[in-house]
């Protein structure tokens, strides 16, 4: 069984302790963020040497906001992007996952037209515990679809980021695949401490 059959195999959306759906709470933006049972910061991990496309996102809507749906939200394109990212939000928790079993754990909110997250604990491969700095970020957003762009207000000059909502980390889009030479893998787990996996990119 390759890498990315047994990544497909173990992802699941559903099998979190908390019902699976959209948010049902609104904040006064209508923008979702409905309070749930808290998500552990290893719900959902990932291993992977795949890459999105580095090109500029051209096509955007207008910045208006919208209603951030629970899922799976992986990074499909943003200028000069080396690496892979993805977001699992439920309720109004979040969990920004970077490309080799280090997640951060935090909740979002809609406030003023505007995404804010807020940032409070980690876990990678070696250790998880809370941030010593917790911190919020604020990103200007619009969801078109399943399409989630995204512009940190932080950034200068400022860049987007363009999103995809999946069913599986591990399933390659035109956007999202395998590129270059040496062995590709892409492996996903749920509920799994990320403490002492392996490299997957080794």
């Amino acid at each position: 069984m390759t890498k990315k059959m047994l990544g497909a195999l173990v992802l699941s959306l559903c099998v979190f302790a908390t019902a699976c759906g959209d948010s049902k709470d609104k904040d006064d933006d209508g923008g979702g963020g409905g309070e749930g049972e808290k998500l552990q910061c290893h719900a959902v991990g990932w291993c992977t040497n795949w890459t999105p496309d580095d090109t500029e996102v051209t096509n955007a809507p207008a910045f208006s906001g919208g209603t951030l749906k629970d899922g799976l939200y992986r990074l499909e394109q943003g200028v000069d992007l080396a690496y892979a990212e993805a977001m699992y939000v439920q309720g109004n928790n979040i969990l920004f996952l970077d490309s080799i079993w280090s997640n951060y754990q935090g909740t979002w909110k809609v406030t003023n037209g505007k995404l804010e997250v807020y940032r409070a604990a980690t876990c990678d491969d070696y250790s998880a515990g809370p941030l010593d700095h917790p911190y919020t970020e604020t990103y200007s957003f619009v969801v078109r679809g399943d399409d989630l762009f995204t512009q940190n207000d932080e950034d200068s000059p400022k860049f987007t980021k363009r999103w995809k909502r999946v069913a599986n980390l591990c399933d390659e889009s035109a956007s999202f695949k395998c590129r270059g030479g040496g062995v590709c893998s892409c492996v996903s787990t749920t509920n799994k401490p990320l403490t002492g996996n392996e490299n997957c990119t080794n």
